[in-house]
């Protein structure tokens, strides 16, 4: 007991006699600060998904207003969370910025979201923080759909959408969207553009869903949200054994019940998914097995998408026989039309003579609810080129008298052996087609010479698109659900020196096709664009 308490005592009396000669550098924490105060920016914010978000705090160090000169020890980081927890709800936090300024595209899903900044003092580590609420709205109804092959990536597809008061009803907004496909699903779309078209299934918002078709798949796409949901197999009960699309589109008018088709010609095969138009059910239906076509030979890209009748369930062109092939309503068999009377008809369609060079539908016997117009087919034999105007709409195939127009096109139309795309009027008797930097307007009834409809701002420009605003569903077409019906054209241009595509819209006269270049919206496009059409809405 003595011996602790001696030892004790030691220890106090040495610490007691202890003096502390440390040298300690004492200073105040730097004073770091975000102020929002008259800086315009919002307490909470509601913006559409891939819009742009633009937020800029002041930030002050010690008092001072910091700048961008990176005169100051300070990082930053802005990221981007869910406001919501529980199940289902996302917990990822993506870093959307690394300087003062937050200028991001917001790819984030629709729902609710805390948008953060930290600030972090390189001197001491210390952090200071700032949140706001952030809601998006994800949903795409309706619009001008852009395809085009990625400047980028070439050998890549993208998909561009663009909303103003004419592409899309009951807006006074003017947006763009660009690179959709990459930015929702990761990366961009393989393969070289041949079509987007938006079949309407269902007249329920999220039942359909958008096809963009490349030579190297094709895949479905959400209609609200751009997110893949068909994968290429997904669209067959047994997926074929070679992946080489060449076509993608619809038969039918969309009003006669369970008459429409989704078409594809894979690796020269053709394949129809029939529907029926629904008020609530979504795509439920799949190709089957090909349309049996021993015999034919090398398909063009090509078919009739709007006819009336369900004497067709498919009509195709066989590039290498020069004939016109259907199948019935139905039907397994690829067939020869009935013998043709040529005191009646402009042209054999068992027998053309001609290659298929392009072509569209347009203005037929009638322009109400029920759509009954032509295909309009530009062909060529040797040096000469013609306008075809075929009557798959209306005809049997018994009819003698189907290839109902020719018009040769060489002594009227200005650089038609430099064709690049064309458009058929749906009201009017004229297409456009396009050659270089011009857009032409030819008013075949007339047999005027083709007179000069546009020309681009740049001789550098090459037009590469040119679609007329409409839509093959009767139904949705008649009751005037498609903005601008027949009164606007759309033309799509390429700069190669530039590596810069461009898309400019303009109202028409749907008559004569004549511009009005009063107004005009302009959009810059990252890549050439191959095709363009109307996204299915019921606004």
């Amino acid at each position: 007991m003595k011996k602790t308490i001696i030892l004790l005592s030691s220890i106090l009396f040495l610490t007691a006699c202890y003096e502390d000669k440390g040298d300690y550098d004492y200073h105040e924490l730097d004073q770091v600060a975000i102020d929002t105060a008259a800086t315009g920016m919002q307490s909470e914010y509601a913006i559409m998904r891939y819009d742009t978000l633009h937020l800029e705090p002041n930030v002050y160090f010690n008092g001072q207003l910091v700048d961008d000169s990176g005169n100051f020890p300070l990082d930053y980081e802005w990221t981007i969370f869910s406001a919501t927890t529980g199940v289902g709800s996302s917990q990822v936090s993506d870093v959307i910025g690394t300087e003062r300024v937050l200028d991001a595209v917001i790819t984030r899903t629709g729902g609710n979201y805390y948008v953060q900044l930290i600030v972090t003092n390189r001197n001491d580590g210390i952090r200071e923080f700032f949140r706001l609420p952030v809601t998006v709205s994800e949903v795409f109804d309706g619009g001008w759909m852009v395809f085009y092959e990625r400047s980028d990536r070439p050998g890549y597809s993208d998909l561009a959408l663009i909303y103003n008061p004419w592409t899309k009803l009951n807006v006074n907004y003017n947006r763009l969207f660009t690179n959709l496909y990459e930015v929702t699903n990761g990366e961009p779309l393989r393969g070289h553009p041949i079509r987007c078209f938006d079949i309407a299934v269902s007249l329920a918002s999220g039942n359909n869903y958008v096809g963009l078709c490349t030579d190297y798949t094709l895949v479905g796409v959400s209609e609200n949200g751009i997110e893949k949901a068909l994968d290429f197999n997904d669209f067959f009960h047994e997926p074929p054994a070679k992946m080489a699309p060449t076509w993608y589109g619809e038969h039918g008018s969309g009003v006669m019940s369970g008459q429409s088709s989704e078409v594809l010609i894979n690796d020269n095969h053709v394949y129809t998914n029939t529907y029926s138009f629904s008020a609530t059910e979504g795509r439920n239906t799949k190709f089957g097995i090909p349309k049996f076509d021993q015999g034919i030979g090398q398909l063009a890209p090509w078919n009739a998408e709007v006819p009336q009748t369900l004497n067709y369930g498919i009509v195709v062109y066989d590039q290498t026989y020069h004939k016109f092939r259907y199948a019935g309503y139905n039907s397994a068999q690829l067939e020869e039309f009935g013998e043709q009377d040529l005191s009646l008809a402009s042209f054999d369609v068992n027998n053309t003579g001609m290659d298929f060079v392009m072509a569209d539908w347009g203005r037929g016997t009638s322009q109400a609810v029920g759509l009954r117009p032509y295909d309009y087919i530009i062909m060529e034999k040797g040096s000469e080129r013609f306008l075809a105007l075929t009557n798959f709409s209306s005809s049997n195939p018994t009819d003698p008298n189907i290839g109902v127009g020719l018009f040769p096109m060489n002594s009227l139309c200005p650089d038609i052996d430099k064709l690049t795309t064309m458009a058929s009027s749906h009201v009017g008797s004229f297409i456009y087609y396009a050659a270089g930097n011009k857009v032409y307007n030819f008013a075949y009834d007339s047999q005027q010479p083709a007179t000069e409809a546009w020309t681009a701002p740049s001789s550098d420009e090459e037009v590469t698109c040119v679609r007329i605003m409409k839509y093959y569903h009767g139904t949705v077409y008649g009751y005037r659900l498609v903005p601008q019906a027949d009164n606007l054209v759309h033309i799509a241009t390429w700069n190669e020196q530039t590596q810069q595509g461009h898309v400019y819209e303009y109202l028409i006269n749907p008559a004569s096709g004549i511009l009005n270049t009063t107004n005009c919206y302009d959009y810059a496009i990252p890549g050439k664009v191959k095709d363009m059409a109307w996204k299915f809405s019921m606004q």
